[in-house]
């Protein structure tokens, strides 16, 4: 019994060293090339799959990091750019208004009370002005410049240079 299993431990090494040599020191594609007839071979058609797979990922990869890289020059080219942006508190008034120049970015009603009406309601807005159904006791207009001469800015409430934005903790849980 000691000597059969002796003979089979023995034939599964010769067998494994035989199927590990057997493309000597070729590669698969060189193994696969010397031979017409093993094209039809499971280690050559998956080494074809394989590299098919690794040339097609490798050409979307190339793809990405154009659009990557252009998005970024385009980010660069933006920043670059000197932008000022204020805002402007309006009160008692119907219309919140930029100065010349300026554009709008954001609209506000800041304070009220209930016996001025409560909330307005925004009727309109676009570059220039937003407007309400009725007079609010207080509104913040958001305006930005852009270009080398930035315009000057009036009743502001505080000018902000753009900075970079602060990352935020990642939260763990």
């Amino acid at each position: 019994m000691r000597i059969a299993s002796i003979i089979a431990v023995a034939a599964l090494a010769l067998l494994t060293g035989a199927c590990a040599n057997r493309t000597g020191d070729m590669t698969i594609s060189q193994w696969c090339a010397a031979d017409v007839g093993r094209a039809d071979t499971d280690i050559c058609k998956q080494h074809a799959d394989t590299e098919e797979v690794r040339t097609t990922l490798g050409q979307r990869i190339s793809e990405v990091f154009g659009v990557a890289n252009r998005a970024q020059s385009t980010a660069d080219q933006a920043m670059a750019r000197d932008v000022r942006c204020v805002t402007r508190t309006l009160n008692r008034t119907r219309t919140g208004t930029c100065d010349p120049g300026y554009t709008l970015t954001g609209c506000t009603q800041t304070r009220y009370t209930a016996r001025a009406g409560g909330m307005a309601i925004v009727r309109s807005i676009n570059d220039t002005e937003c407007r309400f159904n009725s007079q609010v006791l207080e509104v913040q207009v958001r305006c930005c410049a852009m270009g080398p001469n930035l315009p000057p800015a009036t009743m502001v409430s505080d000018t902000a240079q753009p900075r970079e934005e602060q990352q935020q903790p990642t939260p763990t849980s």
